[in-house]
């Protein structure tokens, strides 16, 4: 029996208590498990080599650029006392511990990549390479547990109990505003502070990196500009805002005008997004699209044993297989649905002696080709000629498509036999086309494309496949959210809240 490789062990990892495995699970299914890895250690406190390491967070996500730290803290809330004392005892061991452990967390990753481990004793290094700090991108997120019930109490009206955001609460000042999070650290280094019911709203509706990066990053800028006092009645509200404003094709969040200093977000648009027909249609659209997660899975899961194979004439150090897979999983929620339709119309070709290609640009990054390409087993040739064949086919594809569409700088190639056959295997490819192709490189790449009849129809007669998907049957369309002039006296309370929203409805019918 094989022993397992120290990446796969890492990979079992779940987490050491009952929340820490919750998020893991949440983050594996969102994140895919190549890159997330909980209980990460530090290689601080061991004088000579001796002992345990320290941890450094609860959860790591690396994936390219972009690095995101969760702490996960379950932290009971005091009911039986007065919440003048309950609440600051709260926020300093669930909240204000969470940002300093995850803001000395980033600090070491960035000053020490090379002494991060997967394991307590440090014996197993982090198995994919931290980004350059000059161009890493690190996002904190605090999960705290155990002051839902406890809030929904002292909101009551029906609350959800998720905790508010205050953009004006900076520090010591969280101890006086129970349940609202602004800037607990020094600077306004932004956290995302989650709770129980947040962290999994957010997981689940952003279920891939790209996804959750790009609202993570447009929520700092929203929320970060401090043009305004703004006011949210919790992040699955702002959420909410997020997947139903629109610019440019892709989500937002609103702008605020310059002439405005107060914007408050209330409760509700959360439950009546939820309940919606638009979003039960893109979960029923999105379904197809899991194909593309359970691709990078499997394949994934050669790549951590060692035993991922490479292509003909290639060195196997030489191949980054997790940079291959990354660029499938770069790609959103959105436009994995389009690339698994490709993906499973390439399969469904299967005329006797006839290769297939399907070449697509991805919609997310129009510079990335991709090249879906199957060909039937013949039975007079060897299964292992038949892969060497079909990888070098492969090849051809990827880098003549660059001479066929010069504004590609990057393609991806899959290869497999059609749904038809017995046995399938895959072959994944990464060709970076940033840097082009020169006279020699090209005239090598046609003769390939010639001996593989690879893309020999004229060129003007070449077309890649688009597919035009919209992520919303219907447009939502919440309005703008509501405007104030600013003034201390303003009720953060989510009952007064709802006495002032049903005041400006009324104001508007008039």
């Amino acid at each position: 029996m094989r022993n397992k490789t120290a990446w796969e062990k890492a990979a079992e990892a779940q987490g050491t208590t009952e929340s820490e495995r919750v998020l893991t699970q949440l983050a594996r299914k969102a994140f895919l498990s190549l890159w997330s890895y909980p209980n990460v250690y530090s290689d601080e406190g061991r004088p000579g080599g001796k002992g345990d390491g320290k941890e450094l967070v609860d959860l790591l996500v690396v994936f390219g650029t972009n690095v995101l730290l969760f702490s996960d803290k379950h932290c009971a809330f005091q009911l039986n006392i007065d919440i003048k004392v309950a609440w600051p005892r709260w926020y300093k061991r669930a909240i204000e511990k969470s940002a300093k452990q995850l803001a000395g967390a980033e600090k070491f990753l960035r000053q020490f990549p090379d002494r991060i481990f997967v394991d307590k004793s440090c014996q197993t290094p982090l198995p994919v390479s931290l980004p350059d700090p000059a161009i890493a991108r690190y996002f904190l997120i605090a999960v705290t547990r155990g002051g839902h019930e406890a809030a929904a109490r002292y909101f009551g009206g029906g609350s959800t109990g998720s905790l508010m955001f205050n953009n004006r609460l900076a520090g010591d000042a969280h101890y006086e505003q129970p349940f609202e999070v602004g800037f607990p650290l020094k600077g306004r280094r932004f956290v995302h502070v989650l709770d129980e019911v947040t962290v999994g709203a957010l997981l689940e509706e952003l279920d891939t990196v790209p996804d959750l990066v790009d609202y993570l990053v447009c929520k700092e800028r929203f929320l970060g500009a401090d043009i305004a006092w703004i006011s949210i009645a919790g992040e699955e509200e702002l959420l909410a805002r997020y997947m139903c404003t629109m610019e440019s094709g892709r989500h937002s969040l609103p702008r605020v005008p310059n002439d405005i200093n107060a914007v408050i977000i209330p409760e509700g648009d959360w439950q009546h997004y939820c309940s919606s027909p638009q979003r039960a249609a893109k979960c029923q659209a999105d379904q197809g699209s899991y194909m593309w997660d359970e691709l990078i899975e499997y394949q994934a899961s050669f790549v951590r044993a060692g035993t991922a194979i490479g292509l003909p004439e290639t060195l196997p150090e030489t191949i980054d297989h997790e940079r291959v897979l990354r660029a499938l999983a770069s790609e959103s929620r959105l436009a994995r649905r389009a690339l698994a339709n490709d993906f499973r119309f390439a399969l469904s070709k299967r005329t006797p002696g006839e290769k297939f290609a399907r070449m697509t640009l991805s919609s997310d990054n129009m510079s990335r080709a991709y090249v879906f390409l199957t060909v039937p087993i013949s039975p007079n040739i060897d299964y292992q000629a038949y892969r060497d064949m079909r990888a070098a086919a492969l090849f051809a594809y990827c880098h003549g498509i660059k001479l066929r569409f010069p504004h590609v700088i990057e393609a991806v190639g899959i290869a497999s036999e059609p749904f038809s056959e017995e046995a399938t295997s895959q072959d994944f490819l990464y060709v970076d086309l940033s840097k082009g192709l020169g006279p020699e490189e090209s005239a090598m790449w046609t003769d390939m494309m010639e001996e593989f009849n690879a893309l020999q129809t004229p060129a003007r007669d070449v077309q890649y496949q688009m597919q035009k998907i919209t992520e919303f049957p219907i447009p939502f369309n919440f309005g703008e959210p509501q405007h104030y002039e600013y003034n201390p006296h303003v009720p953060t309370n989510r009952a007064e809240r709802r006495k002032m929203k049903r005041k400006a409805r009324k104001k508007q019918r008039r």
